[in-house]
């Protein structure tokens, strides 16, 4: 799998992070042109930033992650959104600043994922309650810093 930006002219370009050895996809873009995703290699699945001109790709791993980090959304003030895995199950999480912020939604039985992030700050996501066939999508609040 490659991830992929369409430019405004209708071109594509392929996104390869060039640690993925098993895939990568993107999932966000804010209007910097920095892209979001995640990569997989032999041992996890990683988030990666990739800079707003293409040269460089950077690694993104929840410090809490046992194995699994994917971004799926960035603001023009480069906060990322996400979802991490741990022993304990699926958590969303808001990069800013250089720091991880867990977000588990209240309501959540069955894991938190935060897909979304406006210039406002604010973040939609869905957590899943008790059963696997009972999911619910709902803004999140962002953590208090």
């Amino acid at each position: 799998m490659h991830g992929f930006v369409r430019s405004s002219g209708g071109s594509f370009t392929t996104i390869n992070d060039p640690l993925a050895t098993l895939g990568t996809l993107a999932h966000g873009i804010n209007d910097a042109g920095q892209i979001v995703g995640e990569y997989q290699d032999a041992s996890a699945v990683h988030g990666f930033l990739r800079s707003s001109n293409g040269s460089s790709f950077t690694t993104l791993d929840d410090p809490l992650a046992t194995g699994q980090t994917r971004a799926f959304g960035i603001n023009n003030m480069g906060q990322i959104v996400g979802r991490y895995i741990d022993a304990i199950g699926t958590h969303g999480f808001l990069l800013s600043g250089g720091t991880y912020f867990t977000l588990d939604d209240p309501l959540a039985t069955n894991g938190t994922e935060a897909f979304g992030i406006n210039d406002a700050g604010q973040i939609v996501g869905r957590y899943s309650s008790w059963s696997p066939h009972r999911t619910h999508h709902r803004p999140l609040a962002p953590p208090q810093t």
